[in-house]
């Protein structure tokens, strides 16, 4: 975890341990009133006491640790609040990346596909260029053995007309 996230955790923990204490005397008059049925500065400050584990002369940390004690559980609120924050943000920072990593995979898969598609298509047709070209040649060789024989049979007809012509 980087030394900033520490400190902003941190912060965000102290804050509320400050928030705590200045919450802690209407916290403590909550208690007082609900669960002692007193009012006013004596709820107050039996309320405190009494999270504070009982009055100081009983043998509690009194008003002051029932003070603490809210700082503390404040303060721990604070700072699981701020982790539990500051990893939803790190995980929608994650899960943004992955979408865009997702996006750019799937434009390389569309842009392999594509490239894939015209590979095969220029494929198939080198395959009929060399077949149109074995057919041209096949014709031209073809060609070729008429235009020899065609060839043989005037020079046979040509001998042919000279012995009649020197008869």
């Amino acid at each position: 975890m980087k030394i900033g996230k520490v400190l902003l955790i941190l912060g965000a923990g102290a804050a509320c341990v400050v928030t705590g204490g200045l919450a802690a005397p209407a916290i403590g008059a909550v208690v007082g009133t609900t669960f002692m049925g007193l009012s006013g500065a004596a709820a107050t400050s039996a309320g405190l006491a009494a999270l504070g584990g009982g009055a100081l002369a009983a043998g509690g940390a009194g008003m002051a640790g029932g003070t603490a004690l809210i700082q503390a559980v404040a303060g721990g609120i604070g700072i699981l609040g701020a982790g539990i924050a500051k990893n939803a943000s790190d995980g929608a920072k994650a899960r943004k990346q992955n979408a865009e990593l997702r996006s750019e995979l799937h434009q390389q898969n569309v842009d392999n596909a594509t490239k894939q598609k015209v590979i095969r298509q220029l494929n198939n047709k080198v395959e009929e260029l060399k077949q149109a070209l074995a057919e041209e040649a096949a014709k031209t060789n073809r060609n070729e053995e008429t235009i020899r024989l065609l060839q043989d049979q005037l020079d046979d007809v040509l001998k042919t007309l000279e012995v009649a012509n020197a008869a």
